[in-house]
């Protein structure tokens, strides 16, 4: 059980819930947030990485900036791709939507999309109702970055969740659609709930629909695991598990403790199961439940002191079995280790995001999940958005946008004096030069212990 009770910084819209107090971390570990990369190495998810240009399987080695860069009319493209999704042709239909998900998850360009919202929205409903599964998959991760885009504009999000949400319910809720597109309307419709409604009853309903995709892997009644299950169940199992998981991060604690009580040794039994994603998910549920019971004084922590409990969370921390790919050990027991160490000591290791001349501090579970589903969605984009993108800031409580570009240096530039600009480009290469001195001390002593290592062993 915990040493010590931590307190958890977290939120949604800026402000912390009334129900959630601060929290901070122990751990100053930082990761760096590249341009191009995840920062996060345990982090564990069934939503996959955004490819900078899914027919091209050397994208991801492109600077995003070099593809948007070639855009010379932000505008005009969105407005040929708007024309795009409404073509016949279903390859110009799924040229647009590759087009609009770069653009999208790289750029936050809301005051582009302002007056073009419901041409937008009524044009990717069309492609995820009508298109084939390709094109469906597409549609809805670019309904999933449209979310985000408006995430600040309250109105427009909630007019676009009121006129999505019918035909997702009815996606998930059909057997005979392929799971993977039910997978994909389940995590729309989880951001969506989490982006545009902050409506507990709503939530609770959302909950409820959530559950039952994840629900057909319950244990049997005599506590056996059901077998045979093909993998895309599996993988819309996770999918809905992590988004409902999600939407717990902005409910009440009341409800939470209500949660733990009546799902947990379901989640015990998810530990079970044979695929990895379900069980990582499951695990991290639990760890996220039990560090929001610590702050709820009428929470029944006994309830993850089952001896069981701890014995499974220890043995997949643990696992050595040669029966699972090496991959999904490291996986699995990078994971479990921070799950482990959460029930057994109530802490989280904290990470330091960095990007730009910002940090993102990651440390409680409420805002790894955060980060980990919103990382996810943007991929490669996601710096971009937590500089400029004001919901994503606002959730994250990084305040106003600071404004720090080229654009803005040129802006600077143009009010000044030829003397007052000579003395600015004089500091600025100053300080380069201080940087890249630093850079080569610290290069040259590490070659000269090189070789004087090599003196020695040659001695």
């Amino acid at each position: 059980m915990p040493k010590n009770k931590k307190k958890m910084k977290t939120g949604r819209g800026g402000s912390v819930p009334s129900h959630l107090k601060n929290y901070s971390g122990d751990d100053n570990s930082e990761l760096n947030a590249d341009e191009n990369a995840s920062t996060i190495s345990n982090a564990s998810t069934n939503m996959s990485y955004q490819d900078l240009d899914l027919d091209d399987p050397n994208a991801k080695s492109k600077p995003v900036d070099d593809i948007i860069e070639k855009i010379d009319d932000l505008d005009a493209q969105i407005n040929k791709c708007l024309d795009g999704l409404l073509e016949k042709g279903f390859k110009e239909r799924e040229e647009s939507l590759k087009l609009l998900k770069k653009i999208f998850a790289n750029k936050y360009i809301v005051d582009h999309l302002a007056d073009k919202r419901f041409t937008l929205t009524e044009s990717l409903m069309k492609c995820l109702k009508r298109g084939k599964q390709s094109e469906q998959l597409l549609a809805a991760d670019v309904i999933m970055l449209t979310f985000i885009q408006f995430g600040y504009l309250v109105i427009d999000a909630q007019a676009f969740l009121a006129e999505a949400k019918p035909t997702l319910v009815e996606f998930m809720d059909d057997e005979k659609q392929d799971p993977e597109v039910r997978a994909a309307c389940a995590k729309v419709y989880g951001l969506g709930m989490f982006i545009a409604n902050d409506n507990p009853l709503e939530i609770m309903s959302s909950l409820d629909k959530l559950e039952t995709l994840f629900a057909i892997s319950y244990a049997k009644g005599d506590g056996t695991l059901r077998t045979n299950v093909p993998p895309k169940i599996y993988e819309l199992n996770s999918t809905a598990l992590s988004v409902w998981c999600l939407l717990l991060c902005i409910m009440p604690l009341s409800y939470l403790n209500k949660i733990a009580q009546t799902h947990l040794k379901h989640f015990q039994d998810f530990l079970k199961s044979p695929d990895v994603e379900l069980r990582i998910v499951a695990g991290e549920t639990i760890a996220l439940l039990f560090e929001l019971a610590m702050l709820d004084s009428h929470s029944d922590l006994k309830q993850f002191e089952d001896q069981d409990l701890i014995d499974i969370l220890t043995n997949l921390a643990n696992d050595s079995s040669k029966h699972r790919s090496k991959k999904d050990r490291k996986y699995q027991k990078s994971s479990f280790r921070e799950i482990l160490k959460t029930i057994e000591e109530g802490e989280f290791d904290s990470q330091t995001i960095k990007f730009g001349s910002e940090t993102l501090d990651l440390d409680n579970w409420v805002r790894h999940k955060e980060y980990e589903t919103f990382r996810d969605i943007l991929g490669t984009g996601m710096n971009a958005h937590l500089q400029e993108n004001d919901f994503v800031r606002d959730m994250f409580e990084l305040g106003a946008p600071i404004v720090n570009t080229d654009a803005s240096r040129r802006v600077a530039l143009s009010g000044m004096s030829r003397f007052q600009k000579a003395q600015f480009n004089k500091e600025q290469f100053r300080n380069r030069t201080k940087s890249m001195n630093k850079k080569r001390e610290n290069k040259g002593n590490t070659s000269a212990v090189n070789l004087d290592n090599d003196i020695l062993n040659d001695d």
